[in-house]
C-alpha cells in the first residue's frame, strides 16, 4: 500500500492527532457504571503519550446518554523540511459525549475543544501547526458484535484538517479473561501528510476492571520505507 502526501516528509506519531481509546467491552459495563480511565502510548516514527477519561453525567450511566471526557496527549517526531526538524507537541481537550450501548455493542459520538502546542527546533515557518493552536474535535467511536467485532475510531479536527480513522477486527478467544485477538487498521493525516498502518491487536482483562491493549506492526508514507510501531493502552471501568 502506497500512502500519497504533500510536497513535505513530515512523519507524525501515531498518538500525535488524538489518542486510541476503547472504552472497554460492553459485557464489562454494569448499569451502576459511571466512568473509566485510561492511558497509554506509542513508539514508531517518533513517541507519544495519552492520559483521559469520561464521567457519565448525573441521570445517565456509562454507555447511555451524556458524559464529559477531557484528555491530555504529548510526544515528539522528527520530520525533513529545508533541514530536520524536530518537534514537540502538547495538547489537551474536552468534549460532550453521547452514548449508545446494548447486546449490539456500542457506539460513542463527541465533540468539543482542543488546544495544542507545537513547539519546533529550528522554527519552521512552513509548518501551519506551529503554536499554539485552538481547534474543535468531532469524534466517534464503538464496536458491533461480540464474539467476532468490528471496533471503530474516527477523529477530526475541524480547523487543523487533521483526521485519524482506525477499524479493528477481533476475535474472543478467552471469554473468563475477555482476551481477543486481531487486526487493525488506522489511516491519519492533514494537509501536510498521509499515512497508512496495519498491525496486530491484542486486548485482555487484567485485575479486576483493569484493560491492557496491545498492539504493533508497520506504518508506511509515500517517500518513506514502512517504520514499525508498537502501542500499549490501559483503561479502567468504576
Amino acid at each position: 500500500m502506497t500512502i500519497k502526501q504533500g510536497s513535505r516528509n513530515r512523519p507524525k506519531p501515531l498518538a500525535a492527532l488524538v489518542a486510541l481509546v476503547a472504552l472497554g467491552s460492553a459485557s464489562s459495563v454494569a448499569a451502576q457504571d459511571s466512568g473509566v480511565i485510561y492511558a497509554g502510548g506509542s513508539v514508531g516514527d517518533g513517541a507519544g503519550g495519552y492520559a483521559g477519561g469520561m464521567i457519565a453525567l448525573p441521570g445517565n450511566s456509562l454507555g447511555h446518554g451524556f458524559g464529559i471526557r477531557a484528555g491530555i496527549n504529548g510526544g515528539t517526531y522528527r520530520y525533513q523540511a529545508a533541514q530536520r526538524i524536530k518537534a514537540r507537541y502538547l495538547g489537551a481537550e474536552l468534549a460532550l459525549v453521547y452514548q449508545f450501548s446494548g447486546e449490539w455493542g456500542w457506539a460513542n459520538f463527541a465533540a468539543g475543544p482542543r488546544v495544542v502546542d507545537t513547539h519546533l527546533s529550528p522554527v519552521d515557518p512552513g509548518n501551519k501547526l506551529r503554536g499554539t493552536r485552538l481547534d474543535a474535535g468531532i469524534q466517534t467511536d464503538g464496536a458491533l458484535g461480540n464474539q467476532w467485532r468490528l471496533g471503530w475510531f474516527g477523529s477530526w479536527g475541524v480547523r487543523n484538517e487533521s483526521y485519524l480513522a482506525q477499524l479493528r477486527f477481533t476475535r474472543l478467544v478467552d471469554s473468563s479473561r475477555q482476551v481477543r485477538i486481531g487486526l487493525e487498521g488506522i489511516y491519519q493525516g492533514d494537509p501536510t501528510y498521509k499515512r497508512g498502518s496495519l498491525g496486530g491487536h491484542v486486548a485482555f482483562r487484567l485485575s479486576g476492571p483493569w484493560e491492557a491493549q496491545l498492539s504493533a506492526g508497520a506504518s508506511e508514507q509515500a517517500g518513506r520505507d514502512a517504520k514499525p510501531y508498537v502501542s500499549v493502552g490501559f483503561s479502567r471501568v468504576f
